[in-house]
């Protein structure tokens, strides 16, 4: 049971990080509506452009 505790947190944080260090999502230096509405956009903007790279692979 642990292990799987493990891989799920590993999973979940690349999940998060992985934008983040890619570049495309910011980490917001205030709490402002603006601010969040970029890390949220630069978020999925990874995610949509890495899931659409994946299928267009196959």
């Amino acid at each position: 049971m642990k292990i799987v505790t493990i891989i799920v947190l590993v999973v979940v944080a690349l999940f998060i990080l992985l934008p983040i260090l890619s570049g495309n999502a910011h980490i917001p230096t205030s709490m402002s509506a603006t601010e969040i509405g970029h890390f949220i956009g630069g978020f999925m903007r990874y995610w949509i452009n890495a899931i659409k790279s994946a299928f267009s692979a196959l």
